[in-house]
């Protein structure tokens, strides 16, 4: 198996999206799903355990939370939170609409230099997070620790790309989803799976059938078990078996958090501190937080932007949610990204203050021209 670390570059025709994904032969990180059931469903199906989940805000990768300041994710997706912590940046999760600040991340040393290991299945791919403050009306999943993993019923859900079994994946819309799938293997280091199709004749297909897709690496394998909600594995690889991404017949390869339990316990309690395996990185005393600076605005002027632009043939839809209080940028098979106040007329992208909108040419209470600013240049978009 090859282990891929990827930088995806796409705002408008390039926005930098940072993600580490593996698989056997193609890039792997919303929830990819079986083709015969309405989509809404997977969406429902998430909502119960929303409160569970901690968004990274890298914006790929999810985690889940275990303790009151604790969440866990794979160590891939860590890296980039620690990559933060050494250039001397504050780094923010999100966790019930609310960023919360992380203050240390956990892993396995081998981690420290992911080339070394490209062509190699990922190892030991568990990081735990320690959050700065406990979130607020958050819920907290107890670890399985039983090895009967077997044949369990087990929930995924994620923001990643979505996708159906027939199709794969089909862009990103940034809503979340959750499917389900069961449990067919059970190793050392990992819990396996796999997305079957609905005519298949096997006792592992499922009413929610489904996979991770791009996006949810890190993210849960819950168990539910009268009512109490267990986390039993965290996304890492996928085989394609050398086809196409989500489609039928791959295999889903979650770390088994059952072989880690000793582990999370000791490093929660700090009684691990003196182990060389392990690469602890805190956040500096002196760590800038680089989030945009947002500035007060009369949120009824945002209605003045909405509408769709047209760059080089792609189409940039500006729209508002929550009342009309969030201004957000939308690409065709890329996430909703959030727009944040910066300036007269100007915005920065929420997940990085290194691209600028700013938006001119108003006419008849509309602007004609959206002019994007980033590290390899500037573009100009027409109002259609």
């Amino acid at each position: 198996m090859k282990k891929i670390n990827t930088i995806v570059l796409l705002i408008l025709t390039s926005l930098l999206l940072v993600s580490f994904s593996y698989t056997n032969s193609n890039e792997h990180e919303e929830m990819i799903t079986r083709h015969d059931k309405d989509e809404a469903e997977f969406i429902k199906l998430a909502e119960q355990f929303e409160k569970y989940i901690c968004h990274l805000n890298l914006p790929d990768c999810e985690g889940t939370i275990i303790a009151d300041q604790w969440a866990i994710t794979a160590a891939h997706c860590a890296v980039g939170i620690m990559e933060k912590f050494e250039a001397g940046l504050k780094h923010y999760v999100i966790i019930n609409d609310t960023e919360i600040e992380v203050d240390k991340v956990i892993m396995y040393k081998e981690w420290k230099n992911t080339e070394e290991y490209i062509s190699m299945e990922p190892l030991n791919d568990i990081a735990l997070l320690r959050l700065k403050t406990k979130p607020i009306n958050a819920m907290q999943a107890k670890l399985y620790a039983d090895e009967d993993e077997i044949d369990k019923l087990i929930y995924m859900v994620g923001k990643g790309d979505k996708g159906d079994g027939l199709v794969g994946i089909n862009g990103n819309d940034g809503k979340q989803r959750a499917a389900t799938n069961r449990i067919e293997t059970a190793t050392e280091r990992w819990l396996t799976w796999t997305f079957d199709h609905p005519d298949t004749k096997t006792k592992y297909l499922t009413e929610y059938e489904g996979i991770s897709g791009p996006g949810d690496s890190g993210g849960p394998a819950f168990i539910v078990k009268d009512d109490i909600v267990y986390l039993a594995g965290i996304s890492s690889w996928q085989d394609t078996k050398d086809g196409p991404e989500g489609l039928y017949g791959v295999v889903e390869n979650y770390t088994r958090v059952s072989q880690f339990i000793k582990w999370i316990y000791d490093e929660m309690a700090g009684a691990n501190n003196t182990s060389s395996d392990m690469l602890r990185v805190e956040v500096k005393p002196d760590a800038i937080d680089d989030r945009p600076k947002a500035i007060d605005i009369d949120f009824r002027v945002l209605k003045q932007y909405i509408g769709e632009y047209e760059l080089q043939g792609t189409s940039i839809k500006i729209y508002t949610e929550d009342n009309g209080t969030k201004l957000y940028l939308f690409v065709a098979d890329q996430q909703p990204y959030e727009l944040v106040p910066t300036g007269e007329h100007q915005f920065t992208f929420k997940i990085s203050n290194e691209y600028q909108i700013e938006f001119k040419n108003p006419e008849k209470g509309m602007f004609k021209k959206l002019i994007a600013t980033q590290p390899d240049g500037t573009y100009t978009a027409v109002r259609k």
